[in-house]
């Protein structure tokens, strides 16, 4: 069962891996086609509309090994990556999981509802929820 820990704020590109910043990137792309660095992405200008505001970094594992990295930023979007790539195995549009691979939707979805990363008010939340046992 795969759980989303390890949450945490970034607000720079200084500390990331080279697959991080790589990640970032390529999360701006995805949210607006513009084919920026992370540097910009993450920059602390509040008048830069290339900038992904809230952005954060959440680990998922399961059983102690890390199987996705997803990032989460301007409130209700994402990506998720498989672990150590850019590879996007999933992404987060308007606060819900849009994951084209069923068992993984499955697998993200239920963890999102475990974690509190997906609203009741998404028209999938019920179905993972029961999923999760909950």
């Amino acid at each position: 069962m795969a759980d989303f820990t390890n949450r945490r704020p970034i607000t720079s590109a200084d500390a990331l891996t080279p697959v991080q910043a790589a990640q970032v990137a390529l999360s701006g792309r995805l949210y607006d086609g513009e084919d920026l660095p992370a540097e910009r992405r993450l920059a602390n200008d509040g008048d830069d509309e290339a900038v992904l505001y809230s952005c954060e970094l959440w680990d998922v594992a399961a059983d102690g090994a890390l199987l996705y990295e997803a990032w989460f930023y301007q409130v209700d979007s994402g990506s998720i990556f498989l672990a150590g790539t850019t590879e996007v195995v999933a992404e987060i549009i308007q606060f819900g999981l849009e994951c084209d691979d069923p068992e993984r939707r499955l697998e993200l979805g239920t963890a999102m509802v475990r974690a509190g990363l997906l609203p009741p008010s998404d028209s999938a939340y019920q179905e993972f929820r029961e999923a999760a046992g909950q």
